[in-house]
């Protein structure tokens, strides 16, 4: 997906859905990591979210590396979004899930694949974006990484375990670090959007 096309995309969705979407492209998440996030992970003043678990085929589940497990620096949209959730859902207490599911009573979190086939990817396809799925974003993010970012930077934003998902170069960023390569990706991302719709123009 190209930049232009993920900012178009975010713009027909409804908040829940919307931030679902933001935190798969802006963070590149695996889904069960989405879907895994408590109000507890987020810090929500600090722009920070620790993932910690994650939720798949309807189990609660570790995350499978050290990598995965690791703080990442929220972009200002992502915040947003999830301020504006937090104040709609009524699912917000800190032990919560981000995105409980209303038929648990808030209990378990709502299913990825429910969310996609039932929400996201309707809308997507009248859209006119084709048949979307989660790993969309995670592969848009890493090739928008490429176009801007060093390997390394890469490999700590998508939390890969080591490099040749990617060097292998495996050192940690520390959070500044990656806040600022997380802003030069946001960055690229709005500046090529906004090419191509000047190109588009012409």
């Amino acid at each position: 997906m190209t930049p232009a096309e993920f900012l178009r995309l975010l713009d027909l969705f409804e908040p829940r859905e919307r931030l679902a979407v933001e935190i798969a492209g802006w963070l590149g998440t695996r889904c069960s990591e989405g879907f895994g996030l408590k109000w507890q992970d987020l810090d929500l003043d600090r722009c920070v979210v620790t993932f910690r678990q994650g939720f798949v085929s309807g189990r609660i589940s570790q995350l499978k590396t050290e990598a995965s497990r690791t703080e990442i620096s929220l972009p200002e949209a992502v915040r947003d979004s999830l301020v504006t959730w937090k104040k709609l859902t009524p699912y917000s207490a800190p032990e919560d899930w981000v995105f409980a599911s209303p038929a648990t009573h808030g209990l378990r979190p709502m299913w990825p694949d429910s969310m996609l086939a039932d929400y996201i990817r309707p809308i997507a396809e009248k859209g006119g974006f084709g048949r979307i799925g989660w790993h969309t974003f995670r592969h848009s993010l890493t090739s928008w990484g490429k176009q801007v970012l060093t390997l390394e930077e890469t490999k700590e934003l998508a939390r890969h375990a080591n490099i040749q998902t990617t060097s292998d170069i495996y050192g940690g960023l520390s959070l500044d670090a990656k806040r600022t390569a997380q802003s030069r990706l946001v960055n690229f991302v709005h500046g090529a959007a906004e090419k191509s719709s000047v190109e588009g123009n012409l």
